[in-house]
């Protein structure tokens, strides 16, 4: 009798916080950049909001188009390492020294050099990002198949990187408000986050197994790149994921203008503000996932999102004669809600992945993941970009550099009304337009944790060589209709 090979058995404790390892540069260093590099660039370099926002958009835009080649090359490489693994030893090193030449405080030469010099330093970021991220991201899918142990996985995954998150708003902005001189804090800053991103990556090559049953089989060609988007359950995911992580990106990179100018905040006190949100947010991951698996994944979602959309609209009566109380309540129960919406698309991409099988004939997480990526990227490219030039257009004044002791500091500048304006409508405004369409595909979402148990057992089957019959088959099919 031909052996079944249970793919949805549970994951040893240990390999779910060795494989979260991953999540502490895939969590901080998207946080980091997210709530950090832009204002770097405007009033630590002294580029204009104008072309700040191009080195994003070229930044992710050349991101977005790797991401969907590394996926599938990940999903084509055979090494006796697996084919996700090797990336995390080749991208370590990669991640470092990019990271250091992103942040690194260039103080002379002219306004374009200096654009030259970040965008190339933000390009081969990004690329280190494709090389270890993709991998990473395909990789959770195949840990395990079983609905609610993903949603475990994502548990364990999002407490790692939520800590991550919070120690990358916290400690950065201390440890160069640590050195008199800007500019050098900035350097020791770059090289101790360097590290903390890379060195985790390690220990994922080393301590986390591949599936052998899902590290062989066909390999794919240049042409099926792109036909994850064949299916409509994934085409409808990548909708709802845009619409939750391109809120975030824009959000998180507003913020820290938000705090310094409109609530006229000292620049440290973001990391403090920025702190209490992501506490928050790692406190709740338990509940969001507990009430994940008793309703499902879509409905922390419409949680989340709805009492996200009104801690955005609450944020448009807060002002600089607020109490200093009121940002922090606000940024708690953002952090609160935020926890939901991602515990719920972040399990969710997993169960995608096996309808692909069924469809495909054979695994391409990377592919998933790589297109997944592709379309995220360009799209916060376009939204960090608009929210610049919306900056910049309406009269943004750069910080003015002064040099005390020979020392380094940028004094901010009084801003006009409509940039504060801007400023505030940015973080108001764009989560109503950016997740209601969230909600409304979670409130049409069809595949159900029953449809997924179902598919599971029929493609264990599947891979053990057993045939099917007539009656099964036309079962799965019809379970699988709505999906494909």
């Amino acid at each position: 009798m031909t052996e079944i090979n249970r793919t949805n058995e549970k994951i040893k404790t240990s390999t779910k916080w060795f494989f979260a390892m991953g999540d502490v540069f895939q969590g901080g260093f998207f946080n980091l950049v997210n709530f950090f590099y832009a204002f770097f660039l405007t009033d630590v370099i002294g580029i204009s909001p104008l072309w700040a926002g191009y080195i994003f958009l070229i930044g992710k835009v050349w991101d977005a188009v790797i991401d969907p080649g590394i996926g599938m090359l990940s999903d084509n490489t055979r090494s006796r390492f697996g084919r996700r693994r090797i990336y995390f030893l080749i991208g370590a090193p990669l991640v470092l020294l990019a990271f250091v030449m992103m942040w690194f405080p260039l103080s002379t030469g002219s306004e374009v050099s200096k654009i030259i010099f970040f965008i190339f330093a933000y390009v081969l970021m990004n690329t280190a990002n494709a090389v270890v991220s993709v991998p990473f991201l395909a990789m959770s899918a195949e840990l395990t198949t079983d609905y609610n142990e993903r949603t475990s996985l994502t548990n364990t995954r999002m407490i790692v990187s939520i800590i991550s998150s919070i120690i990358c708003a916290v400690v950065p902005l201390l440890i160069v408000d640590s050195f008199a001189d800007i500019h050098l804090g900035y350097f020791v800053m770059a090289v101790v986050f360097g590290l903390f991103f890379s060195l985790p990556l390690l220990l994922v090559f080393f301590k986390v197994p591949e599936r052998r049953q899902f590290s062989e089989g066909k390999k794919g060609s240049v042409k099926d790149l792109f036909m994850s988007l064949r299916l409509k359950v994934f085409r409808r995911f990548v909708a709802m994921y845009l619409s939750i992580v391109v809120a975030m990106d824009v959000i998180s990179m507003i913020f820290i203008y938000y705090m310094t100018y409109n609530l006229e905040r000292p620049t440290f006190e973001v990391s403090f503000v920025l702190g209490t949100l992501l506490i928050v947010e790692v406190a709740t991951v338990p509940l969001a996932a507990w009430f994940a698996k008793k309703t499902s994944k879509t409905r922390a979602i419409i949680l989340g999102n709805t009492g996200w959309i009104a801690c955005g609209l609450v944020s448009l009566f807060i002002g600089s004669a607020s109490p200093a109380l009121a940002i922090y309540v606000l940024a708690g129960t953002m952090g609160f809600f935020i926890a939901f919406s991602l515990i719920g698309f972040t399990a969710l991409f997993g169960d995608i992945t096996e309808v692909g099988e069924y469809h495909f004939g054979r695994r391409v997480e990377g592919s998933f993941t790589g297109v997944q990526q592709f379309i995220r990227k360009v799209a916060a490219a376009l939204a960090n970009w608009v929210a610049l030039t919306l900056i910049g257009l309406s009269g943004f004044i750069s910080p003015v550099e002064e040099i005390v002791d020979g020392a380094v500091t940028m004094v901010a500048q009084p801003q006009s009304e409509i940039v504060l304006l801007t400023i505030k409508g940015i973080l108001g405004i764009s989560p109503i337009l950016l997740l209601v369409p969230a909600i409304i595909i979670a409130l049409r979402w069809q595949l159900t944790k029953e449809r997924h148990t179902v598919l599971i057992s029929y493609l264990d089957r599947k891979r053990a060589g057993l045939e099917a019959t007539a009656q099964e088959e036309a079962e799965i099919e019809e379970i699988m209709k709505p999906l494909i």
